[in-house]
């Protein structure tokens, strides 16, 4: 798996250990998306300490995945088609995200809960299967180097 994850993220096995690192932390990056369902209903349900703010949840280069995504794969990856649709699933992702918290902020609950339950849940979904994509491509990628 850690060969995948160095290889998905075009870095050799010889990288420094701060480097490799920062690939593990990518892979974090997947899941830590994947966990947002759990942080949006902590907060609307009030056992969250969090300071969520939707300008900040919006922009979506600040989180590990987003400053990944608008620099090395970018680099990497941007020819891809599956790389310009994580880009746009990816913002949507964070979108959403702050929109559940402006509707629960305005005192909206039901509103934040339906997004949360509805259009977030999809796009964290879509954002997922955009990298699960990508990492596919880049492993036939490697298969095929290795083949040769």
């Amino acid at each position: 798996m850690f060969g995948k994850i160095v290889a998905a993220f075009g870095l050799s096995k010889s990288l420094p250990e701060e480097e490799v690192t920062q690939v593990i932390n990518m892979y974090d990056a997947m899941l830590v998306h994947s966990a947002w369902k759990k942080r949006l209903n902590a907060y609307l349900e009030g056992r969250s300490k969090e300071d969520l703010q939707p300008g900040n949840i919006r922009v979506d280069h600040q989180c590990v995945l987003g400053k990944w995504i608008h620099s090395d794969g970018k680099a990497r990856f941007g020819h891809h088609p599956e790389y310009s649709k994580l880009v746009e699933e990816h913002a949507k992702f964070h979108q959403h995200a702050a929109q559940v918290v402006e509707a629960h902020q305005v005192g909206d609950t039901n509103l934040a809960q339906g997004i949360l339950k509805g259009i977030f849940e999809e796009q964290s979904r879509r954002t997922v299967t955009c990298l699960t994509r990508l990492n596919a491509i880049v492993e036939g990628q490697n298969q095929n180097s290795t083949n040769q």
